[in-house]
């Protein structure tokens, strides 16, 4: 009696860790965009950027980085029973790591260089990493973390299980948002050139977060373990 009860805690002890992986990646991902564009504010009065990315030429860097790294190593470590999943999150978690650590070209914010006139310039030392990858990261990770919510998050849901099918609900609708941001990036970006695109890409990254703190079971969690789940059936 006493290792089954041993058993049943270890178990739970790794559900809840599994759980915690999912519902950071979901914190940070909710929260990194308005965490960089508030404390632009607050710090250099910045009022917007030409996207979150444009951030790293801010003094938000670190926020950026950091977050974007810690999203990146825990995609990474994702694991599921099914190998491909397992794949594309750790190939989605190292373009994560990418995006940050080679960021898009040098782009400052207008009320940068309006206290700055030399920003930009040879006559102004700016340091960052190495340029011109930054884009093919950001969209093989916007590419890959998609699929995963829109295609494997809920892939394997029981049909009389109905939290997991409002779950799995959740996932279309932000796999759904996200890619009518990606779309909104898209057309701002090639037919509104100039156009900041922070807001279609809060929207797609807040989508993200969104439906891994479902995946993760802050919301719509199931019953405990020995208690009865909801049902079609009842």
């Amino acid at each position: 009696m006493h290792s089954v009860e041993k058993d049943h805690s270890v178990e739970r002890h790794y559900i809840v860790s599994y759980l915690a992986l999912r519902n950071t990646i979901g914190w940070v991902g909710l929260l990194m965009p308005l965490a960089v564009r508030g404390g632009g504010l607050l710090l250099e009065g910045i009022r917007t950027t030409d996207s979150i990315s444009a951030y790293y030429y801010t003094s938000m860097r670190d926020i950026f980085v950091g977050a974007t790294v810690l999203t990146g190593a825990l995609l990474a470590c994702y694991r599921t029973p099914r190998l491909l999943d397992n794949i594309v999150a750790t190939v989605a978690g190292l373009a994560a790591i990418g995006a940050a650590l080679f960021p898009m070209d040098p782009t400052y914010a207008a009320e940068l260089l309006a206290r700055y006139p030399d920003l930009g310039t040879q006559a102004h030392y700016s340091n960052h990493g190495i340029l011109g990858y930054h884009l093919l990261f950001a969209i093989t990770f916007a590419a890959l973390s998609f699929y995963l919510v829109f295609f494997r998050f809920g892939a394997a849901t029981p049909p009389d299980n109905l939290q997991a099918l409002r779950r799995k609900a959740v996932y279309k609708v932000c796999g759904a948002v996200m890619l009518l941001s990606f779309g909104a990036i898209a057309f701002m970006g090639l037919a509104l050139e100039g156009q900041s695109v922070f807001w279609p890409e809060t929207c797609a990254v807040a989508a993200f977060g969104v439906a891994w703190l479902v995946n993760g079971q802050t919301f719509l969690k199931d019953a405990p373990p020995g208690a009865a789940q909801p049902s079609l059936h009842r």
